[in-house]
């Protein structure tokens, strides 16, 4: 499918791993050059420079703090000095939580620490919006763009301590789809599946508090209907990314898709 991508510019926040990078290789593929941003530049850098070989397309790794306006601002006029131009962004950078309910655990709210609340809320929420003040601009100046927030299924049920995070970020979702649909930009959002990023993680340490194996944890995770419904994995959000910024989706904003193999009724 031809989606209509070659020689455009995206940004993608957080793509050293996971969902991440799987945006990165995938817009990188349809001829996409990336600018890319994280905390740690040791590890982002290595991941453009393996995209960029596979591919044949530059990526620009660059490293930027989200939840600090100078440093996202930065970034933005960095990637408009390298590459001219900014027509997408894939709002991805999130805080592995490491606090959420584990498989057959229930973490009071009251007991997550105030750090995890702020840092989460500040990244996913504060990030997002700072970036959509400094992209924004140029999308309108060229009437065209396209937004891509990546949030979490955990908005849908509450029983989480991610939902509150995750809840806002679809709103806003909405709000900033209403707000420019007239400047030719679409803003959508998907539930990704990180089975290589924070899940992994929580089941690790879940099963260290339980003194159960790893595999056994995840039997007991009721959020996921392990037997019975795959898993999605990076690849499924980084394609349902990639069409969200297409031609062909063109009328289509202010849209939660899931990418998690989950069914839906799995969050009620």
């Amino acid at each position: 499918m031809d989606y209509g991508l070659e020689g455009k510019v995206a940004i993608v926040t957080g793509g050293t791993a996971g969902v991440g990078r799987a945006c990165v290789e995938a817009l990188a593929a349809q001829g996409v050059r990336v600018a890319t941003c994280a905390r740690g530049i040791d590890a982002l850098q290595q991941t453009a420079d393996e995209v960029s070989r596979a591919t044949g397309t530059e990526i620009f790794a660059h490293r930027a703090d989200v939840t600090d306006p100078g440093s996202v601002k930065e970034f933005v006029a960095a990637t408009i000095a390298k590459f001219g131009r900014i027509d997408i962004l894939v709002n991805n950078a999130t805080l592995v939580n490491r606090w959420s309910s584990g498989p057959g655990e229930v973490t009071p709210t009251l007991d997550i620490p105030d750090e995890y609340w702020i840092g989460n809320f500040t990244i996913k929420v504060v990030g997002n919006a700072l970036f959509y003040k400094e992209v924004l601009p140029h999308m309108r100046a060229q009437h065209w763009g396209r937004i891509v927030n990546m949030t979490g299924g955990a908005a849908r049920s509450g029983g989480s301590t991610q939902g509150a995070t995750n809840a806002a970020v679809i709103n806003f979702t909405k709000v900033v789809a209403d707000q420019v649909a007239a400047d030719g930009i679409t803003v959508n959002a998907i539930y990704p599946h990180t089975a290589r990023g924070g899940i992994d993680i929580r089941l690790a340490e879940a099963a260290e508090r339980q003194g159960i194996t790893i595999e056994e944890a995840r039997q007991r995770d009721t959020h996921f209907l392990q037997s019975e419904a795959p898993r999605g994995e990076a690849e499924d959000a980084a394609n349902l990314m990639l069409f969200f910024t297409s031609k062909q989706a063109a009328a289509i904003t202010g849209q939660v898709v899931s990418a998690t193999g989950v069914p839906p009724a799995v969050y009620y």
